[in-house]
């Protein structure tokens, strides 16, 4: 069971509380937090309650975090995991910096290595995957920085937008071999 929080050398990753719910919402109908690779969501502060009220955001099946910066307090974006359908044994993640200027800092990729670490150690996970736009170029280096290996090319949709996408993958052996995660 995930505890209050997830914390990495200059984050807080946590679930996400009734207080965050107009940034949530806010960030949904953003095309500068969604980026060039992501279609927003668009949902009202109403629709970000439901999904609060019913366990949208933190149920058995799926968890959403504030990625937090820890020092300023300041919400930078949202990272996700779920069991992959009829495989119980790898997580998916999908990660959003939501906040521009914060992009190209690392963020991102600490965000990432700090919940695939408790992905692995604390779930037992033998595998995490991660689906990223075929143009997204910086989160392709960050996935191979981070051990991932390219398994396939796949069209999908998002928010009623065609995209093509890699989907990489880390094994628990392939975690346990790389040193950064150590």
């Amino acid at each position: 069971m995930l505890g209050k929080h997830i914390f990495t050398k200059r984050l807080r990753l946590r679930k996400i509380e009734k207080d965050d719910l107009q940034l949530i919402s806010d960030w949904s109908s953003s095309r500068a937090a969604y980026g060039e690779y992501l279609t927003p969501e668009n949902h009202s502060v109403e629709e970000c309650l439901d999904r609060w009220a019913n366990n949208s955001y933190w149920s058995e099946q799926s968890k959403t975090l504030i990625i937090e910066h820890k020092e300023q307090h300041k919400p930078l974006g949202t990272i996700r995991f779920w069991q992959k359908q009829n495989d119980r044994r790898t997580a998916l993640v999908a990660l959003k910096i939501a906040e521009y200027e914060y992009r190209g800092q690392g963020f991102g990729t600490e965000a990432q290595l700090g919940l695939i670490h408790y992905l692995f150690t604390q779930k037992q996970y033998q595998a995490v995957e991660m689906f990223t736009d075929l143009d997204n170029l910086p989160e392709q280096r960050c996935l191979t920085k981070l051990g991932f290996t390219l398994i396939d090319i796949q069209t999908y949709e998002d928010q009623k937008v065609q995209r093509q996408g890699r989907l990489y993958r880390l094994t628990q052996l392939e975690y346990n071999q790389q040193q950064g995660y150590q």
